[in-house]
């Protein structure tokens, strides 16, 4: 029967949710838990050359990761940890000799340009008495050719155990078992055959079942995670595949451990950094590429799945494997860009808004919750009223800006036509829409680029308008789904990233305030020089 073994890479593949701060105590227990379970290997972390944080699963020596594993004496798990070349690493030449710690083994991950020195440093890894595993990044874009000459290199390397690595998330049981009989039959048999997987398309389970079936005399080693938390559609489930192979292998698994886990330190960091399969992760699985990239534009909240599929059909096909954020802005910009003659349109605009007082409207959640004072503000000052992407319920707009085909959609059979301001990236408008052009609107900032909020100041200071007041400017909090006076109008975001949109937004709003003056009528984030911790 074939011999499986788990390997449980929660504090490593897991971190990249939430930045591998788990917290010291959490990381210990963590380790405690998984070995409970009788899980067989346990990857710790990463080891790289940054400054150690004693609350991030990232170890800058062996001795700092070491400190963390309590062995009993009978236990049979092995503790690894990943030393990722190009990322996430540390010279293997500054690793302590592996008779002095717990630690047993290393797993090092490579990209096909940086094989030469994989194999160099793997001599050093195991020349320091560590089981080596050699992992190289996306199996799948490896021709026949460039697999069977890896392969070649890897059995005069005799190293632990070698890997197919689906980093993309894009294969299905074909694909898995056509590489695994290339592996099984042109590896040495003293070398581990191990499979990490991505859920991208809903396969890490049924694939890692098929590899279980697969007839054999080698060991095999599957990677999971507990939950399978893991960056964009995340891994195989720890806890759903030691319970297959307890069923259908005999094994003797305890899961309840791995549920502690789960319900103790993860279920809190799911609620604000959610991990899984999405209709988004699909699409970047089917057109081959990073996964960033479909959650980059996701957190556009501009897209429908139809569009980031057509964006991400642009990617050039070199360039997918590796997420740049300067390419695929560039893409994003170009599909949403329409040019379109709106002089006159900006003529008008600036004739109607002449001389009034403008107050301008958008769509965060001190819009309902200081409600009293925007009356109060609108009562005394009786100001030309926009509204950003949503119409309010408790006071009339003379004029709604849409700057986003979503929202546009979603508004669809409220808009007044005469009463709206579109920009000229949405698709399908009504006969007779006014439409100011988007590509003058948008800004430098990636993380900001495309702010319906800020391009609607944009166009007042194009339309000559000197001073606006601002109600629901709020900005982004941790808590993503309190963002907005909709939860509807929420969506999911990473801290970083909500940080990143902060700092990009009060840039511009601070560059936009040297020609228009601008009064925040409710709380706003903006107003902090700090806006970025929020």
């Amino acid at each position: 029967m074939i011999r499986i073994k788990i390997l449980d890479c929660t504090l490593r593949d897991g971190g990249y949710i939430n930045k591998w701060k788990f917290g010291k105590k959490a990381i210990g227990n963590i380790l405690f838990n998984i070995a409970k379970s009788n899980t067989d290997i346990i990857e710790c972390g990463f080891l790289s050359d940054k400054p150690y944080d004693k609350e991030r699963s990232i170890f800058s020596s062996v001795e700092q990761l070491n400190s963390f594993i309590k062995r009993d004496s009978d236990s049979q798990t092995m503790y690894v940890a990943m030393i990722a070349i190009g990322e996430k690493e540390l010279d293997p030449s500054r690793l302590d000799d592996a008779e002095q710690g717990p630690l047993d083994g290393i797993r090092l991950t490579f990209h096909p340009d940086c094989i030469d020195k994989a194999f160099k440093w793997a001599e050093i890894i195991m020349s320091k008495g560590y089981k080596l595993f050699m992992q190289p990044v996306g199996t799948t874009n490896y021709t026949d050719k460039q697999f069977l000459d890896l392969l070649e290199r890897v059995n005069e390397l005799k190293p632990y155990a070698f890997y197919i690595v689906d980093t993309l998330g894009v294969m299905y049981k074909k694909d898995l078992l056509r590489q695994v009989i290339l592996v099984d039959n042109n590896l040495a048999p003293a070398i581990k055959l191990g499979y990490h997987s991505h859920n991208n398309l809903q396969l890490a389970f049924s694939n890692a079942q098929a590899l279980a079936e697969y007839k054999t005399d080698r060991e095999v080693i599957i990677d999971c995670s507990a939950n399978g938390i893991g960056r964009g559609a995340g891994n195989l489930c720890s806890e759903l595949f030691m319970d297959y192979l307890n069923k259908n292998h005999s094994a003797h698994y305890d899961v309840l451990p791995v549920l502690e886990i789960v319900e103790q330190y993860l279920a809190p960091i799911y609620i604000d950094n959610p991990w899984g399969y999405s209709s988004a992760y699909f699409l970047s699985a089917a057109n081959n590429c990073h996964p960033n990239y479909s959650s980059y534009l996701m957190a556009k909240h501009t897209l429908s799945m139809p569009a980031i599929g057509n964006i991400l059909e642009q990617l050039p096909r070199e360039s997918r494997r590796f997420f740049d954020k300067r390419l695929i802005e560039g893409i994003y910009q170009s599909y949403q860009a329409n040019a379109v003659d709106d002089m006159k349109t900006v003529g008008a605009l600036r004739k109607e808004w002449d001389g009034k007082s403008i107050l301008v409207l958008a769509p965060g959640r001190s819009i309902t919750e200081k409600k009293e004072l925007i009356l109060d503000y609108v009562k005394q000052n009786s100001p030309y009223i926009i509204s950003v992407n949503f119409i309010p319920d408790y006071i009339n707009s003379d004029l709604v800006f849409v700057g986003n085909g979503r929202r546009c959609r979603e508004l669809a059979d409220e808009l007044d036509v005469k009463k709206t301001v579109f920009t000229s990236n949405i698709k399908n408008l009504p006969e007779g829409a006014t439409v100011v052009n988007y590509s003058e609107l948008i800004n430098a900032s990636c993380d900001a680029s495309d702010s319906s909020g800020i391009m609607i100041l944009k166009l007042l200071i194009k339309a000559s308008v000197q001073s606006a007041a601002l109600a629901g400017y709020d900005g982004f909090s941790a808590s993503s789904r309190g963002n907005y006076f909709d939860i509807r109008l929420s969506g999911i975001y990473d801290p970083q990233s909500l940080r990143e949109k902060n700092l990009a937004a009060k840039q511009q709003l601070d560059m936009l305030s040297e020609k228009l003056k601008i009064k925040f009528i409710t709380p706003s984030v903006y107003e902090s020089e700090d806006c970025g911790e929020q």
